[in-house]
């Protein structure tokens, strides 16, 4: 028997799982496939992270076919669990049966720095399921022998992620077309995915619309993201990025009143300066956050500043590689932010310097101090900045 084994968090399971399930049984002609959520340590089961109960849950509804077994094998382990371990039970377990183990092309750029990975591959052979349009693998760190155990399945990918589902829960985008319906429902009744910070939406949906809502859970998801990468406080990014543009909507008048007479006369004739500076005062005035640290980083997320702090630098980073962001570079500045913030704010700032000037628009000068500061980080340590061209090619 050909059986496949898809493993993965399933935070929440959608349809893009199970496009991807259903497109390796039909290429590899699978005969059965093993959904097999991952273990995740009980501490980290908030907010972000369902619970192992859950996510199983959430599987066997979505994953309802005699194609499918959902299994708690890592689950009912424990702790780290590495997939050579699950490999090795499922070989004892199926020792005449052919293994084929599914990663999704985001998992397997890094799949070299996995534990054992060359046992892995005497396990079993290696299935690439493409999750982006375009993606074509690096098979140059394999042998031509281990080359043999990995198979390419080239077909167009349904685009779905579990992040992009958590932000349109928490932002009451819908749902149709990511999720059956029984797992949105289960998502629903079990109140899964609450991060503690239902009061401040509430307050923002009644001055935002629905896309700048869906932007700000984007920019939160981003900040969190990166604050962990950094060692920053999570929770303050997260939030933080949840509010930074609570403002936006506001009228000019509302504005002014806010920000009161300290404009030079850039900001007076820039607009879309003006929502960092009135969301602090807004947030501050109504008591809705105290926290001078976070009030500072939605001050300053638009322009950026000389000398920001790393929540600072955390929000102007995240408002740049957000899951909903499109502009041409993107994938760049996202690319970037995963070797060092820094990096990612000397190229974002340089590219808002030129944009400007290009259309012969004001620049803040507080941009201009960020790009210098950059500048002036990377003298200081003689360090190399990354060649644009090696991040687009990475």
């Amino acid at each position: 028997m050909k059986i496949g084994i898809f493993g993965g968090s399933f935070n929440p399971p959608h349809k893009g799982h199970l496009f991807i399930a259903r497109k390796c049984a039909e290429l590899l002609g699978l005969e059965k496939i093993l959904i097999i959520p991952s273990n995740i340590a009980p501490h980290k089961s908030s907010g972000v992270f369902a619970q192992s109960e859950d996510r199983l849950n959430m599987c066997r509804l979505m994953f309802d076919s005699p194609l499918f077994e959902v299994s708690d094998i890592e689950i009912r382990r424990g702790s780290t669990s590495y997939t050579v371990d699950t490999l090795r039970e499922l070989k004892e377990a199926y020792p005449g049966d052919e293994l084929y183990f599914i990663v999704g092309s985001d998992m397997f750029g890094s799949f070299t720095k996995w534990y054992m990975w060359e046992t892995i591959l005497g396990l079993c052979t290696l299935c690439a399921a493409p999750r982006e349009k375009g993606f074509r693998p690096d098979f140059s760190p394999y042998t031509p022998e281990q080359r043999k155990k990995i198979v390419f399945l080239d077909y167009e990918p349904l685009e779905i992620s579990s992040t992009e589902i958590r932000m349109r829960i928490r932002s009451n985008s819908g749902l149709d077309g990511v999720m059956d319906e029984r797992v949105a429902q289960y998502i629903r009744s079990h109140n899964l995915y609450d991060d503690g910070f239902d009061s401040y939406r509430e307050i923002m949906s009644g001055m935002l619309d629905a896309a700048r809502l869906y932007h700000c859970e984007c920019v939160s998801e981003a900040a969190g993201e990166l604050a962990q990468r950094y060692g920053a406080d999570k929770e303050k990014a997260k939030l933080a990025g949840l509010l930074h543009d609570i403002t936006k909507m506001m009228s000019a008048g509302e504005h002014l009143a806010l920000i009161g007479k300290d404009l030079t006369d850039i900001e007076r004739s820039n607009h879309k300066v003006w929502h960092q500076m009135s969301a602090p005062v807004f947030l501050k005035n109504k008591g809705i956050v105290t926290d001078e640290e976070i009030l500072s980083a939605i001050r300053w997320h638009t322009t950026g500043r000389a000398d920001m702090s790393l929540l600072e630098k955390i929000v102007y980073t995240a408002d740049f590689i957000s899951a909903d962001r499109d502009y041409p570079d993107v994938d760049t500045v996202r690319r970037l932010a995963g070797i060092s913030l820094e990096h990612a704010i000397l190229y974002t700032s340089r590219y808002t310097v030129l944009d400007l000037t290009r259309r012969d628009r004001s620049v803040h000068p507080s941009t201009l101090d960020c790009y210098n500061s950059m500048i002036e980080f990377f003298n200081s340590r003689q360090a190399q900045t990354i060649k644009v061209d090696e991040v687009q090619n990475d």
